[in-house]
């Protein structure tokens, strides 16, 4: 084992972001913006938001520099929301006991995200955290963020690691999904009372307690 990945929002810190409030202006803006009014719904996830979107708009006809322009507003969008929370956000209980051992093992650790980069920074550096990450990748880094794989081997080539030298810890199944497209072993972060149960053939170990990650790098 050389490094541990972690997600950010629901892993490393509790998030405050009002994800509701924010998904409901993507669509509002989203449909303005030409896509088929009621074919988005808050349920989706934020990536799955645009994609749909982006086929919708793709099928009307929209050039692909006008597409590139209504996702760049849909950006703004979650930068702005994203940002609001950066003053009300909290560290996870125990992860800089956690992430000080990480570090005194000699491993490397990288964060990734799909929060912009302003907002990682911002929010890592205010918790006292950002100091032990080699790296860190946000959604504006990558042409195209997790759960698509290219998020995490970016992340992997920037710490000099392979996939089977990493281990990854997040708090979604979409964090598992791309964990498993790229080849990572996955540690599921679930709160007491989450469902645990895998999905769609998806394989993980899971903890509950964030220092519970130096443990099983411990018995690898």
């Amino acid at each position: 084992m050389e490094a541990v990945v972690f997600d950010l929002d629901g892993t490393l810190i509790n998030s405050v972001i009002q994800f509701e409030k924010m998904k409901q202006m993507m669509i509002t803006y989203l449909e303005k913006a030409g896509v088929t009014p009621g074919l988005l719904d808050d349920g989706m996830l934020n990536f799955e938001i645009t994609s749909k979107a982006t086929e919708d708009l793709r099928a009307k006809g929209f050039g692909e520099e006008c597409i590139a322009a209504v996702l760049g507003g849909v950006s703004e969008i979650m930068n702005h929301v994203e940002l609001e929370s950066v003053d009300r956000a909290a560290a996870t209980e125990g992860v800089q006991e956690a992430l000080r051992d990480l570090k005194a093992k000699g491993l490397k650790l990288g964060v990734m995200t799909r929060g912009c980069r302003e907002y990682a920074e911002r929010v890592l550096s205010r918790l006292g955290l950002r100091e032990y990450f080699d790296a860190v990748v946000a959604r504006d880094d990558v042409e195209k963020p997790k759960p698509n794989p290219e998020h995490a081997f970016h992340l992997l080539s920037l710490l000099g690691v392979s996939a089977a030298e990493a281990l990854y810890v997040g708090d979604h199944w979409s964090d598992a999904e791309c964990a498993k497209q790229a080849g990572l072993r996955f540690v599921f972060f679930g709160r007491p009372g989450q469902d645990t149960q895998p999905q769609g053939g998806l394989s993980f170990e899971a903890v509950d307690d964030i220092r519970d990650i130096v443990k099983l790098v411990n018995a690898s």
